[in-house]
């Protein structure tokens, strides 16, 4: 006889910065539990003050100003380089040129100095050299004006205005620098100036501000250039290449890195990119999805219909309308339709209209604009237009010559240039061609390729819905060729599977694809293998089959990453998920075979939606804050009784708001007596009960007459009541309510549309997400009152939608295991109840990091079994609560499951997972002679100091540091430690008089009488004593307290402890403590990319005690007060007591003493809370003592093993000894 093996379950609660796991083996009945752990990690974002951002925007950020500065030095020393070899600056040599744009050293040489030099009494300033230009006519061979001239070119170099670029409509801060643009022209008119540097010379002498003004570069600078080069005569003087040389310096601007790499691949053509939404293809496609799917009931209907071909060709025109990139659904149906006579089917006052559609008149529907604007400018057969036309159509077909058009609009990112292809290539007159380069494109992309929609396009044009038509999308890779090559077999080819569809009966038990699929075999001798190539609607990207094995033949699983999830928060899940389940394999713990349960933490949705879901949940909790203030004001105003709100309570109370204080079965008043307090008349009620399948969440609660409840609707539906019309009326509100919010959800798609910055769009699906969950729980609430029957498994599908990610990665875990399932949260919660856990998890919950292991192993006892078992517990529940019979009971996993989930904090070392990314290298590809090379570069990822410059200052004998602060950003306790005496005194003074807050807000002046106002301070920083010194100043002080560039440590990197003995044989210690910013500048000159981080550090300490070992934020170590043997000796519950993280290192030096103490602050390996909430205790480890959520130790306290040199400790929390 063969004995199979109990089958396995591995269950795992994902987090967003945690993944609880738990195997438990399954006999008959009974659970055994064989393994559990957790694993803790960084979220894959960055979350301040609950504002959450990229991981990197802030240091991309930093990036992107340096190398702004550095592309403005290249101009300058591209635009000397010719100005230097005309003889229009001084002479600078090749070296020096080189030596500032490699070695950062500015060229210093005395004509050069003198060259750049201001004067003003003698008119010495480049604004009244660029006046001198514009007006007089210098003399060329004289050496001081032709410097003169170069000092004007290279004043215009240093701000050369904005340039609008046609592709980027709408950029964050365009709309103000246009504005800003024409009133300064505008200023300029009206002052009489043609040109801006007579302005600003102008401005210049009346001592106003300039640098305040947004100026373009066209219209202000270029034009000043060409009329300085026509007064000189330049093209005489210095030769057209020379002047051609001086304007491409000055002006030319490199074209944007193309972004076609980020663009995502198509479902259905895995190779190709998807589509921009601008492409005249495509807003066809668009289009005809859109009017295939409308229908209509017209007097003369029984039932809705698909348009009719006439009735397809009347509402075509109104998506080619220029003016209208948006418009409303109620267009196309005045179009159908006669005034007032049309309305949505599904709204109950528009029921008696003639005419009805399948779409809320107020739905907004994407025109057709690129299209719309070629229409206006080639007419309405605009493609043969262009066909006839177009200088290079030789040998092109019609789709290639729209194709190179829309490419033409899509590269070109110069207005000009694009109207030159349009004359020439085009043969449009002036004004056409001018309309033609305004033809602005969005900038999004359709969700398929070019290649997909070319093909499912003809199927549209038929009049097919989009998933017919996408279903017949690749009938040309899969039909036999000889028969798909003739147009006549082809066209009836297509005509015959169409009647096919057609014909398919929705009773018939097989699906729409099999019966399609099933023809094509029959008819056309199709095999099944060319039947895969084709399309199906419902397409995913998905993961192939694992092929992955390790040196000892276990499968592993390959990489998550996947193109349709752009999320970071959920990829670094993923990744960790992945370590974990292969660690998993590899011991052999779990095999393919093994059944996975899974739950998916809400938050791993997209930015957005998490934005919206925990919006949401603040909304709610203050619901409940106020809920709780009301109960005890009301119930106090009432009996005069004083109480403390339990959970239930608050409950109650949300719910006789909602129900308006009446009871939704019997229409009786509820009055808060009734249902606070003991023996309540009114209770809370499932309207679907749990017996035939309900739920537990708030959308399926109401507040019930107890009378009513247990006699009259006992396990009744709301449907099955005698006055079923009545409750529908006490709830009408609440179908108010979601249409509402149904209403607004449209508006805001609406919206979105038109959104021309990433930051609107995201604020308008953020709020649009945060109605939708508003409109969910309403209609769910109300929906519940009208379902006639609940459907199989109603309450495993309830609770927070299934998420992209929750989708995706059960896709991953199924490219290896045969057996996984997804758990919600509502689920894993009721169950918790029903074991009688729940108490012992709120205790652990968001304190230590062991519920997450409670969590994993509920869900993996959750199984189809338990689920169906949940009717009859809540059936006797019911019967024990209304008749007093005996309690309903839910048999435990196992018969210690209670004790044994108790115990767990003792029995797992929870594994902290912290990466040091200081010696990772930055990898690209860059271009060499044509050929792609892998170059590796530093890439040190962490800040390596504050943001912040410090200025040093001599003040009583001593060097002090101080720093800039905005008026505006000035807090109280800095008043005392401004500088300036005459300043601090005047803003004390505003202070006395109108209080801190209104003084801050209002001007305090340093002169009234010349109107000279206090902007910024300077203060003292009693915190920076020792600053770091990043680099030398470029104009070097004569003091050297002046000549650096002072900031503040940030964080670092690792401490190095040596440990040895003195002449008497007693232990002594020393430390050295590495920075980021030593650590980054040891990366960076260390060839050897593999040095192990001892090196970085002496091998022996200043008075020769041996290495012993570093530490760095995250290492992992088990403390012992004597000695190792210790933890050796000891059981994983006195382990798990001993395990801690480092989770800060510093150096201090007590008050009287000269010598430096590091300090070490360690978080046990358990503890969940944030480090601001735990308050550390100091001191060595004592064998025995009480648990220490957090402690600091000095660096001759800590004894301990550490992580990397005397152990390792794994993904499941096994520890392994090293030495």
């Amino acid at each position: 006889m063969h004995l199979t093996e109990e089958p396995k379950i591995l269950g795992i609660d994902t987090g967003t910065n945690s993944l609880g796991w738990a195997i438990v083996e399954k006999k008959a009945d009974n659970y055994n539990l064989l393994d559990k752990g957790v694993n803790i990690f960084q979220e894959g974002v960055k979350i301040e003050k609950g504002i959450e951002s990229s991981k990197a925007a802030e240091r991309t950020g930093h990036r992107a100003t340096r190398i702004r500065y550095y592309r403005i030095k290249l101009r300058k020393i591209r635009l000397l380089r010719i100005l230097s070899d005309n003889h229009l600056c001084p002479p600078l040599s090749q070296e020096e040129l080189s030596d500032w744009r490699l070695k950062k050293v500015y060229p210093k040489n005395e004509l050069f100095m003198q060259w750049q030099r201001t004067d003003d009494d003698n008119e010495k300033t480049p604004y009244a050299y660029r006046h001198k230009c514009l007006h007089e006519k210098l003399d060329l061979s004289d050496i001081t004006d032709r410097y003169i001239l170069g000092r004007a070119f290279y004043h215009i170099i240093q701000r050369r205005g904005f340039l609008s670029n046609r592709k980027d409509q709408g950029g964050d801060d365009s709309g103000k620098v246009k504005e800003g643009i024409s009133s300064l022209t505008q200023e300029m008119n009206e002052a009489g100036y043609e040109y801006l540097g007579d302005y600003f010379f102008a401005l210049y002498n009346k001592g106003e501000k300039i640098r305040k003004h947004y100026t373009a570069r066209n219209e202000h600078f270029l034009s000043e250039f060409k009329a300085i080069c026509e007064k000189q005569e330049l093209e005489k003087e210095l030769g057209s290449g020379v002047v051609h040389n001086i304007e491409k310096a000055i002006f030319d601007q490199r074209p944007l890195k193309s972004q076609k790499g980020q663009v995502g691949k198509c479902v259905f053509e895995k190779n190709k990119t998807k589509c921009p939404s601008s492409h005249p293809m495509y807003e066809e496609f668009r289009m005809l999805t859109f009017i295939n799917n409308i229908k209509v009931k017209t007097p003369n209907d029984d039932a809705l219909r698909p348009l009719n071909t006439e009735e397809r060709e009347s509402v075509m025109p109104l998506f080619f309308r220029k003016s209208k990139k948006q418009f409303d659904f109620e267009d196309i149906a005045k179009r159908l339709a006669p005034k007032k006579m049309y309305g949505f089917y599904k709204k109950e006052e528009d029921a008696e209209m003639p005419f009805l559609f399948n779409y809320p008149m107020d739905t907004s529907i994407s025109g057709c604009p690129v299209t719309a604007a070629l229409k206006d400018i080639f007419g309405n057969d605009w493609t043969n237009a262009i066909c006839e036309t177009y200088t290079l159509s030789e040998g092109k077909s019609q789709s290639d010559i729209v194709n190179d058009i829309w490419h033409a609009l899509y590269f070109y990112s110069d207005k000009d240039k694009l109207a030159k292809f349009a004359t020439n290539r085009l043969q449009l007159s002036e004004d056409e061609a001018k309309r033609f380069s305004e033809i602005s494109l969005p900038t999004d992309y359709a969700s398929l390729s070019l290649k997909a929609i070319s093909k499912i396009i003809p199927y549209l044009r038929r009049g097919l819905i989009y998933s017919h038509a996408v279903f017949l999308g690749n009938l040309c890779e899969v039909m036999p060729q000889y028969e798909w090559s003739i147009k006549e077999m082809r066209e009836a080819i297509i005509d015959n599977i169409i009647k096919e569809m057609n014909r398919y009966d929705t009773k018939d038990k097989r699906t729409f694809e099999v019966c399609i699929k099933g023809y094509l075999k029959e008819q056309y001798n199709v095999s099944d293998d060319s039947l895969k190539k084709l399309y199906h609607p419902s397409m995913i990207e998905s993961y192939p089959k694992v092929q992955y094995t390790n040196e000892n033949g276990v499968y592993q699983l390959g990489s998550p990453r996947i193109d349709s999830v752009r999320n970071p928060m959920a990829m670094r899940s993923m990744f960790r998920l992945r370590k974990l389940v292969n660690r998993l394999l590899a011991e052999g713990k779990i095999d393919q075979d093994t059944e996975v349960h899974i739950e998916f933490a809400r938050e791993l949705n997209d930015a957005n939606k998490r934005n919206a879901i925990a919006a949401f949940a603040k909304e709610n909790e203050s619901a409940n804050d106020e809920a709780r203030k009301n109960i005890i004001a009301l119930l106090k105003k009432e009996t005069g009784k004083d109480i403390e709100p339990t959970d239930k309570d608050i409950m109650k109370y949300v719910l006789w708001e909602e129900q308006n204080h009446i009871c939704l079965y019997t229409g009786k008043q509820i009055r808060i007596s009734d249902f606070i307090g003991t023996n309540p008349k009114f209770d809370i009620e499932h309207t679907i009960p749990r017996s035939v399948g309900g739920d537990s969440t708030k959308m399926n609660l109401t507040l019930c007459d107890s009378r009513f409840n247990r006699d009259v609707k006992k396990t009744k539906l709301p449907v099955e009541l005698s006055n079923h019309d009545e409750i529908m009326e006490r709830i009408n509100d609440w179908k108010k309510k979601y249409e509402t919010l149904d209403f607004q959800i449209r508006k805001l798609k609406k919206q979105s549309k038109g959104a021309t910055t990433k930051e609107q769009k995201d604020t308008i699906i953020r709020k649009r997400h945060l109605l939708e969950l508003r409109r969910d729980y309403w209609c769910g609430k109300y929906e519940r009152f009208t379902m006639e029957s609940v459907p199989e498994g109603f309450s495993r599908r309830q609770g927070t939608d299934i998420s992209v990610i929750s989708k995706y990665a059960r896709l991953y875990l199924k490219s290896l295991f045969n057996h996984v399932y997804t758990v919600k949260g509502i689920a894993t919660s009721d169950f918790r109840k029903i074991w009688g856990i729940q108490e012992v998890y709120s205790k652990k919950e968001r304190v230590n990091h062991v519920h997450h292991c409670i969590d994993a192993i509920v869900i993996a006892c959750i199984g189809l079994d338990e689920y169906n078992k949940l009717g009859a517990y809540y059936h006797d529940e019911e019967k024990n609560k209304w008749y007093g019979m005996s309690k309903a009971t839910f048999k435990k996993p196992w018969v210690t499951f209670v004790e044994d989930i108790k115990n767990i904090q003792d029995e797992i070392l929870v594994y902290h997972y912290t990466p040091d990314n200081m010696p990772k290298q930055g990898r690209r590809r860059i271009k060499i002679d044509g050929k792609k090379i892998l170059c590796k570069g530093d890439a040190a990822r962490g800040s390596l100091h504050n943001d912040t410059y410090y200025g040093a200052i001599e003040n009583d004998g001593a060097v002090k540091y101080v720093k800039r602060i905005d008026l505006a950003s000035l807090k109280e306790n800095d008043v005392k430690n401004i500088v300036d005496d005459t300043v601090r005194g005047l803003i004390e003074a505003a202070i006395k008089e109108k209080g801190f807050k209104d003084a801050m807000a209002s001007t305090i002046w340093m002169n009234e009488e010349k109107r000279i106002p206090i902007k910024k301070v300077r203060c003292f920083t009693p915190s920076i004593t020792n600053p770091l010194n990043i680099r030398k100043q470029r104009d070097v002080s004569t003091k050297e307290y002046k000549q650096q560039y002072h900031v503040a440590n940030d964080s670092n990197y690792l401490l190095a402890l040596y440990i040895g003995t003195d002449n008497k044989g007693k232990e002594r210690r020393e430390f050295e403590i590495v920075n980021m910013l030593q650590a980054a500048q040891y990366y960076r000159t260390s060839n050897d990319k593999e040095v192990v981080d001892r090196h970085m550090v002496p091998i022996k300490s200043e008075h020769d005690y041996p290495f012993a070992y570093t530490l760095k934020i995250g290492t992992m170590v088990l403390l012992y007060e004597k000695s190792p043997n210790e933890i050796w000796e000891t059981t994983t519950k006195e382990r798990n007591k001993r395990l801690y993280k480092v989770t800060g290192l510093s150096a201090m030096r007590m008050k009287g003493r000269s010598i430096e103490y590091a300090t070490i602050k360690l978080i046990h390996n358990e503890e969940a809370r944030p480090s601001k909430d735990i308050k550390a205790k100091n001191g060595a480890y004592k064998q025995g003592e009480e648990l220490r959520p957090a402690i600091i130790m000095l660096h001759t306290q800590l004894n301990a093993l550490v992580q990397g040199y005397d152990f390792e400790i794994n993904e499941l929390g096994e520890i392994r000894r090293l030495r």
